[in-house]
């Protein structure tokens, strides 16, 4: 093969090289571009999925945020019903207290109205024992009364008799011993003491 030949010979090999590397070079442009361009996709992905993430962190953060709010505005007001449980629990104390200090009272005011009962009963009986003694005296007194009433018109009668006989035996006096005007003397003093004592015991029952 002569050096003309052998040159064409590698000039051929060298343009085949040439269009194979080319060739590879232009896969490898197309490739890379169509890399590039998968690439620059995925980029915009993780960017908007970036965002997307931060937003949705910017959400859980406000949520946070709201429930640690909430977390505290109940952690207040359950120290504050925790608070209030023990006022009340202090005041149904006090009021259990008080409660148990009026049953005790009314126990005794029970005992005592019950003591009280018995003597009010023991005073009615006694009351209507006296009633009864009352009515009686007064019945009694009613009889003095007219006993009385009896006594005196028989003593004002006896008194208008003996004064009646004295004026009319006065003209007979010659005739009357002194024993005979003594023994009437005391007569009619023994009379009248027993008239006045009736009178006495009238007064006596009148007054009771």
């Amino acid at each position: 093969m002569t050096p003309t030949e052998s040159r064409e010979v590698v000039l051929t090999l060298s343009r085949e090289r040439l269009a194979r590397a080319s060739s590879r070079l232009e896969r490898a442009a197309r490739d890379a571009s169509e890399r590039i361009l998968h690439l620059k996709d995925e980029k915009r992905a993780l960017e908007q999925r970036l965002k997307d993430l931060e937003h949705l962190f910017a959400q859980e953060r406000q949520n946070f945020d709201q429930r640690a709010s909430l977390l505290e505005s109940l952690k207040s007001e359950n120290e504050e019903r925790a608070k209030t449980f023990t006022e009340l629990q202090s005041q149904l104390q006090d009021s259990e207290r008080l409660l148990n200090e009026q049953h005790v009272k009314v126990s005794l005011l029970e005992v005592e109205l019950a003591e009280r009962g018995v003597v009010l009963q023991n005073q009615q009986a006694m009351d209507q024992t006296w009633q009864a003694e009352l009515n009686e005296w007064k019945e009694k007194t009613t009889q003095l009364e007219q006993r009385l009433g009896n006594v005196t018109s028989e003593r004002d009668t006896l008194r208008a008799n003996v004064y009646d006989n004295e004026r009319r035996n006065a003209q007979f006096v010659l005739h009357f011993t002194q024993e005979d005007r003594e023994s009437a003397a005391h007569a009619i003093e023994v009379l009248l003491n027993q008239v006045a004592s009736l009178e006495e015991k009238a007064l006596a029952s009148e007054e009771k």
